[in-house]
């Protein structure tokens, strides 16, 4: 039997099929079997209903395997254009799905690429990046929260100092971002 293989019928995924916008209990995500495989259904749910074995803290200091959206790129490409997608990236990555924010974040983006792009379309394809990096959101007509990874507390500038580096690679293959997260 293979131990990574994933069921789905009464999962927390299958359930949030039915209603998108569910909160689970901290009792519903502790039932959960092999609960980073359904984490894309807990973008409702608080991080205090998430198991602490899921939730780390301190500086963060990962690297993406694709780097953010030139103008372009955003306009025509959508996925990168969500903080979801980068989310999912930094779970990855991490293996975590939550992190305890710092009051105050200093956030440095490494942007490793064939190219160098203007520093305005950097920084301005950073902002769904900057928003999966947030603790939460309420900026839904419905008024419900989203729960995003939660490295920093919100992205003002009372929040965080942002810094912005380029760096020119020999191969677009290798095209890649760093994002460091450390308290300010």
């Amino acid at each position: 039997m293979n131990e990574r293989a994933v069921g789905w019928c009464g999962t927390l995924s299958d359930r949030v099929l039915g209603d998108r916008a569910i909160a689970f209990s901290r009792e519903d995500v502790l039932a959960q079997s092999k609960l980073f495989a359904h984490r894309a259904a807990l973008f409702y749910t608080p991080t205090v209903s998430i198991p602490g074995k899921f939730v780390s803290d301190g500086c963060l200091d990962i690297t993406l395997p694709i780097v953010t959206p030139d103008w372009t790129e955003a306009i025509e490409l959508r996925t990168p254009t969500t903080p979801r997608f980068w989310v999912d990236l930094i779970q990855r990555q991490t293996r975590m799905i939550r992190w305890h924010p710092f009051p105050k974040a200093k956030v440095s983006y490494t942007r490793y690429d064939y190219y160098t792009i203007r520093d305005d379309h950097f920084i301005a394809g950073t902002k769904a990046l900057t928003d999966a990096l947030k603790e939460k959101t309420s900026g839904r007509a419905d008024g419900k929260h989203l729960y995003y990874f939660g490295a920093i507390t919100d992205d003002g500038a009372a929040y965080i100092q942002s810094d912005f580096r380029q760096i020119t690679i020999e191969h677009p293959g290798h095209a890649r971002i760093r994002i460091e997260v450390e308290a300010m």
